[in-house]
């Protein structure tokens, strides 16, 4: 689930969706050395049938055509690319996977071979087959601010010393004039409804492949993360004699989402911090630099509240000329970086405890190692999909998949709103206001009726639906998980006593055996069942691997 931890981090999602000129990437140059294995997307065919080539080294790529409105085809057309990680000796089933967003390209997450962790977690029986969803990536449509000049990718400059009123005025300017922009573009097509038509009519066109005799009525088999567990609720919502499987991991709230606010996202996150804290102690100070000269957790839990009140009252310095620029350590800054880093404790928590008991003995410089080890730039990466790019798909897909219901409509009800979400977390609930309750401000790109999502009611889904969570997720909570399941009747919610905001953070076999047991059977698990993961970040040696943070970006 994307956290937008910042409102600069917001407003620079007024920026181009695809690459700049001069700026090729895997997914966009042209391979003309080889004819055999296609290493472009550009080189993909494109085409209103399903049509699989060889692409990528082993894996398999298409193009889709798909109607902008599939009750309206007149409209025009866009291209929905595919990827597909064929499992060995498996049982031929396609498990479409979504890592979240809205903006997580599911192709660039595959060609980083991560889908290899979600086929060792399904039990390495079934395809992994994923997709850049409308606006994303690889994708055709254009999510920007400046449609006439898709290259820019520069963000709108904003006051940082603006108060709250002042940033809901520069928010609402912004979208506004995104809206106007984009009247009559098709970003209006780029919601999650049209997402969800999207995959039934990739399955069905995928059945008919596959020999089925009514493809119209073929299963999906859907597994979605954070933000893909919005794709994967409504799924189950729009489509409920489709269900084959649905396992929804690490869960938002849709009701919420489609309002436009996620009020209750961090009401898990000081749970998530306490996390740290525990283990911490746990680990000791060999293993954990903060727990030095502490005898537990809620000794740890007061140094930290200290720190950032001293922080409040005098921001850290740091003026190394060795170190650059100089600048200043804010307690905002320090809490932004912490919640990022609850999202993947494996990785993030032996430097944050680095930096956090440098920054309590007064030595900005240790800080300064997590705030570049964190740091995410707005540069082109692997796949050129940069993080600006993702957080324009952010702003528009909230936008029109909330048109209509946005409940903030004045600078009252925005501080009105403010203060709930400050209720939520004692560190992370103001934080995480300023930029959630900012995403729709002024926004008015409005989707087609077709792609109008009517709400969540009392569902029978044809085959009960998986929700999992880790029990102190810093924006997805375990409650949601919960609230989400109670629309579908014969539902199971599987939690894993962990924090972070996957759950391959840590492996559980508890966690594999029943989620491997759903795709084989379709059996959920009895209601409470808690898994517990055979190691603990910090306390225990966790294997090094290339964490899956769901989610990609922040919400």
């Amino acid at each position: 689930m994307l956290n937008t931890a910042s409102l600069a981090g917001l407003l620079a999602s007024a920026v181009s969706a695809h690459p700049a000129a001069g700026s090729p990437s895997k997914l966009h140059q042209r391979d003309t050395n080889s004819t055999a294995n296609i290493t472009s997307f550009l080189d993909v065919p494109r085409s209103s049938e399903l049509k699989w080539v060889p692409c990528y080294e082993g894996y398999q790529c298409a193009n889709l055509e798909v109607p902008l409105d599939y009750e309206n085809p007149a409209l025009g057309s866009t291209v929905v690319p595919w990827i597909r990680h064929v499992a060995v000796n498996g049982t031929g089933t396609d498990l479409l996977f979504n890592p979240g967003g809205p903006g997580g390209s599911g192709i660039e997450f595959i060609l980083k071979g991560r889908g290899n962790q979600i086929m060792e977690l399904t039990g390495s029986k079934y395809n992994i087959v994923s997709f850049d969803p409308r606006g994303v990536n690889a994708s055709d449509i254009h999510l920007t601010c400046f449609p006439e000049d898709p290259k820019s990718r520069e963000p709108i400059s904003v006051d940082p010393n603006l108060n709250q009123k002042e940033l809901y005025a520069q928010v609402n300017a912004v979208n506004k004039y995104c809206s106007a922009v984009n009247r009559n573009t098709t970003a209006r097509f780029a919601g999650t409804v049209a997402v969800v038509q999207d995959i039934m009519h990739f399955t069905g066109l995928q059945a008919a492949l596959n020999g089925d005799k009514k493809p119209e009525e073929s299963l999906v088999w859907f597994f979605g993360a954070s933000y893909g567990t919005v794709i994967g609720q409504t799924l189950a919502a729009l489509y409920p004699s489709r269900i084959g499987r649905v396992i929804n991991a690490a869960n938002v709230n849709s009701e919420d989402h489609y309002a436009g606010l996620i009020k209750h996202a961090v009401s898990d996150a000081d749970k998530s911090m306490r996390y740290f804290f525990q283990l911490c102690s746990d680990a000791g100070e060999k293993k954990c630099a903060f727990a030095a000269n502490s005898s537990n957790a809620k000794d740890l839990e007061t140094r930290f509240d200290d720190l950032l009140k001293r922080l409040e009252d005098e921001p850290a310095q740091y003026f190394n000329p060795a170190l650059g620029a100089p600048g200043i350590i804010t307690r905002r800054a320090v809490l932004s970086i912490i919640h990022d880093s609850l999202y993947t404790p494996t990785a993030r928590f032996p430097l944050m405890a680095r930096g956090l008991a440098g920054l309590h003995k007064g030595n900005a410089t240790a800080w300064l190692e997590v705030l570049l080890e964190a740091k995410v730039e707005n540069e082109v990466g692997p796949f050129n999909y940069t993080s600006a790019a993702q957080q324009a798909v952010l702003q528009f897909v909230t936008g029109v998949d909330a048109a209509g219901r946005y409940e903030i409509h004045n600078v009252s009800d925005y501080l009105s709103v403010v203060e709930q979400y400050k209720s939520s977390s004692k560190w992370f609930g103001e934080n995480y206001a300023t930029s959630n309750a900012l995403i729709n401000a002024g926004a008015s790109i409005v989707p087609p009726k077709s792609q109008l999502f009517a709400g969540f009611q009392k569902t029978k889904t044809k085959n009960p639906i998986l929700f999992l969570n880790t029990n102190a997720d810093p924006i997805t909570p375990l409650a949601s998980a919960h609230r989400m399941a109670s629309f579908f009747e014969g539902s199971g919610v599987l939690a894993q006593n962990s924090g972070g905001h996957s759950l391959l953070d840590v492996k559980s076999a508890c966690t594999y055996k029943h989620v491997q047991t759903y795709l084989d059977t379709g059996k959920v698990p009895d209601e409470g069942t808690l898994c517990e993961t055979e190691k603990k970040p910090l306390v225990d040696a966790v294997e090094k691997r290339d964490v899956v943070d769901f989610g990609g970006m922040r919400w």
